[in-house]
């Protein structure tokens, strides 16, 4: 009954999701995604891994909530590997299933099929193999997170920062004490797992557009805006183009609306020399140097919304999106409804303002993590908790810098690996055969 408690317990978690918020909600992204699924035309912008995995599910199960069953069957089943890696009894392991899947920040995401959420399950899956290892070293649950990590940067562009502390730790553990062999295959896992996902997401006749200018525009629009001056290359705006335009439709949480004139003339709609695309790099990259002031005051803006410090003043849709978003020809489908939905989704949204949402008391956990962990040297289930809360906050502090708008979502797996970091500091050494604890440790 102990072995089967946490499965049981997750699949009751599975048939819940299902039953409330079946066929899931698509936002513009996934929507977008759905049609390139349904149609085989692919945009390398969103990941097409995602598209081609949606591609065979619609194969064999209804289309779009096949994509959800999915996707929520691989998070429940993490979180249950990961609670029968952390033992003790029954019902604690019952308690870990549902502290986890259903944490109120993680539960009201995963109903949402996006990239994000896909990233947090495999990441996840990666972390259970990770601390059933603890207890039972085999190379075959090595090589298993080896694999779900690949998968899990397969579908977000910027997640093998996250990845790395992971690699770190299952190259210690396979050369306990060799630090340079370790560092080494740390450093060959990396870029093999990086080409790996590159060559996954290759979509051949599609058009590679570049992602970075989104960003590179909405940092030089604010930039423009506080210094008075438009400091856009020429080719990529409107000719005329004001620091009033620019004013007039800048939104300090989100990128999307300085586009919407369509005076910013944004590189997917546009055909641009590689000279251009440096022009536009350029003042992109002179910004923290020429203009320090008003580039990291608009940064310090972007992360407080995307933290939540400011979220009273934050829309509920950059937390949330709990809606199917029609899309060219996307068939019509009926959101989700029901008894349990009505019960569960406003009471999920009624919590988006409070600290469950905020993702500063995350990476504040994270790094607590981190610190008991240096500090307790208790042996490989801390090294492994650092390990994960690293990989929590590799995810979430490029996006001070990099963030295209403050989305809650960019911190899914932020969120469910301070989680699962503190849960495995907190709970007791399973007995069993181990590896030399590993670093810091």
């Amino acid at each position: 009954m102990k072995r089967a408690a946490p499965w049981l317990a997750a699949a009751l978690g599975l048939g819940l999701v299902l039953l409330a918020f079946w066929p899931g909600y698509l936002s513009w992204d996934s929507a977008w995604q759905w049609w390139q699924a349904r149609t085989g035309e692919l945009d390398p912008g969103h990941p097409p891994v995602m598209v081609r995995v949606w591609q065979v599910v619609r194969l064999v199960l209804p289309d779009p909530g096949g994509m959800l069953l999915v996707q929520v069957l691989a998070w429940w089943a993490a979180v249950a590997g990961f609670a029968h890696a952390l033992g003790g009894g029954a019902w604690r392991r019952v308690l870990w299933v549902w502290l986890l899947g259903a944490w109120p920040a993680l539960l009201a995401l995963l109903p949402h099929l996006w990239k994000d959420v896909w990233m947090m399950a495999l990441f996840a899956g990666a972390v259970a193999c990770l601390a059933a290892e603890l207890s039972s070293p085999r190379r075959s649950w090595r090589l298993s997170a080896l694999l779900l990590l690949a998968a899990g940067c397969a579908f977000r562009h910027n997640a093998l920062p996250a990845a790395l502390p992971l690699l770190a730790w299952i190259a210690w553990r396979e050369w306990p004490g060799r630090r340079l062999r370790a560092a080494v295959a740390t450093v060959a896992r990396a870029a093999g797992l990086h080409l790996a996902v590159t060559l996954a997401n290759l979509a051949p006749g599609a058009r590679a557009t570049p992602v970075w200018p989104v960003i590179a525009m909405w940092d030089i629009a604010a930039v423009s805006i506080a210094e008075d001056r438009v400091l856009f290359p020429p080719d990529w705006v409107e000719p005329g183009l004001t620091v009033q335009d620019l004013r007039r439709d800048f939104s300090p949480y989100v990128n999307v609306p300085s586009f919407e004139s369509g005076q910013l003339r944004l590189n997917f709609y546009y055909d641009y020399t590689p000279a251009q695309y440096a022009g536009l790099r350029r003042v992109w990259l002179s910004l923290p140097l020429d203009h320090p002031r008003a580039y990291f005051g608009h940064r310090a803006e972007v992360s407080a919304y995307l933290l939540g410090l400011r979220q009273a003043a934050q829309p509920d849709f950059q937390v949330l999106q709990p809606a199917i978003v029609p899309l060219r020809d996307n068939p019509a489908v009926a959101p989700p409804s029901g008894a349990l939905h009505r019960l569960l989704q406003p009471r999920l949204e009624a919590l988006v303002d409070t600290p469950l949402f905020a993702g500063w008391i995350y990476l504040a956990l994270s790094v607590g993590v981190l610190l008991v962990a240096s500090v307790r040297r208790r042996g490989p289930r801390d090294g492994l908790a650092a390990a994960i809360a690293g990989s929590g906050l590799l995810l979430a502090l490029p996006l001070l810098l990099l963030a295209p708008s403050a989305d809650f979502r960019y911190l899914a797996w932020t969120v469910a690996a301070s989680l699962m970091a503190t849960l495995l500091c907190l709970s007791p050494p399973v007995g069993g055969k181990s590896l030399p604890q590993g670093p810091g440790c």
